[in-house]
């Protein structure tokens, strides 16, 4: 008896498999949409990913930018004349010379 009453009761799977195959253009369709769900979902994963990219690219480029600002900025300090001859005289010991200092060599 439990045969029978399980025999009459239609597998729903087996169901909505039959009725997709009947209709051949719905079918279609639910791939379609399935592989254009998927499709959309890829391109925005790729989309985040590129836009995290770009964020941290314009990081680096604003951390380059004011780096080279700090070296721009060292560069016109260590180049002033006045610093120039201060570590001179104070570590490298030099003067000018004075008239009585200099030598006149006559090449022939």
């Amino acid at each position: 008896m439990s045969k029978k009453a399980s025999y009459r009761q239609p597998n729903l799977f087996f169901e909505i498999i039959k009725g997709l195959g009947a209709n051949k253009l719905t079918s279609a369709l639910l791939v379609v949409i399935f592989v254009t769900s998927l499709s959309v979902v890829q391109v925005t994963h790729l989309a985040r990913a590129q836009i995290i990219e770009q964020d941290v690219l314009l990081q680096q480029r604003d951390e380059l930018d004011l780096e080279w600002r700090y070296l721009v900025v060292e560069e016109e300090f260590y180049s002033q004349h006045a610093r120039i001859e201060e570590v001179a005289i104070s570590q490298l010991k030099m003067k000018r010379p004075t008239s009585q200092d200099e030598q006149v060599i006559i090449l022939r």
